[in-house]
């Protein structure tokens, strides 16, 4: 595969870091009881070349995530405009979707270590007891601490938190894929602590560590033009986009307990 397939497969199967699964010939099937509401841990993702039969693997998925009292969702695959093309079948099984712009995939190209501020302390978190009592955000997140629990000691992931004045006030998160990538998860600075270039910092302190451990090739698709720019300064340029912005959620919701 060259680098676009490799990426690609890997934002399709990124939440096994962190989610559990169920695997189908047609489908991947991710979740987790402890924050249903959580999209990236709550959805299926199908293969379209493996699917005879549509309707029949959405009432499948359906049927799962129902069971387990989360709302049933997919995200959409690689295959461009799949769920367009398929919208009267969605449907009349009882989705309803939308689409998005596609994902503006930026590698680090530039190799040059990056000069830091000195603003912040960065330290590796590695232990789940610093997970659990929440001592690595400021701020205290459901959703982050649940995908850390389910994580933190993985081989291949990387946490790293920046302490100011000797508080944990923003952090970033990557891990290594089995497929030969680097993605890039989470960045995140607490509300109070924004405008500091506390992300700046964070975002080229992991950019000259991927360099420094000659981890495979790192990428990143930022949400928003500030975050592209701090992401540029990092060394990432944008290379390709990818068509997967797209969500499918079940719309009938009597059949689960809100």
């Amino acid at each position: 595969m060259n680098i676009k397939e490799i990426i690609a497969k890997e934002e399709q199967e990124f939440p096994r870091l962190f989610a559990f699964s169920e695997k189908r010939s047609y489908s991947t099937l991710f979740f987790n009881p402890n924050i249903k509401d959580h999209h990236d841990s709550n959805h299926a993702i199908i293969y379209p070349d493996k699917i005879t039969d549509l309707g029949g693997v959405l009432d499948d998925i359906r049927k799962f995530y129902q069971d387990k009292e989360i709302v049933p969702a997919l995200y959409h695959p690689t295959v461009e405009n799949y769920f367009i093309q398929n919208a009267r079948t969605l449907k009349a099984h009882g989705f309803e979707f939308m689409t998005a712009l596609d994902a503006r995939i930026m590698l680090l190209e530039n190799t040059a270590l990056k000069p830091l501020s000195g603003k912040l302390q960065i330290k590796q978190i590695k232990e789940l007891g610093v997970i659990e009592d929440g001592s690595y955000f400021i701020e205290k997140d459901e959703y982050l601490t649940e995908i850390y629990r389910n994580c933190i000691n993985k081989e291949n992931h990387y946490l790293f938190a920046g302490f100011y004045e000797d508080k944990p006030v923003t952090l970033l998160s990557f891990h290594v894929s089995e497929y030969g990538c680097t993605r890039f998860d989470e960045m995140k600075t607490a509300g109070a602590y924004k405008g500091n270039g506390f992300a700046r910092e964070m975002n080229k302190f992991a950019a000259n560590f991927c360099v420094e451990h000659n981890l495979p090739t790192a990428y990143q698709w930022p949400a928003h033009g500030t975050s592209e720019r701090i992401t540029s300064e990092a060394g990432f340029r944008v290379s390709f986009t990818l068509p997967i912005g797209g969500y499918a959620a079940y719309a009938v919701r009597d059949h689960y307990i809100e």
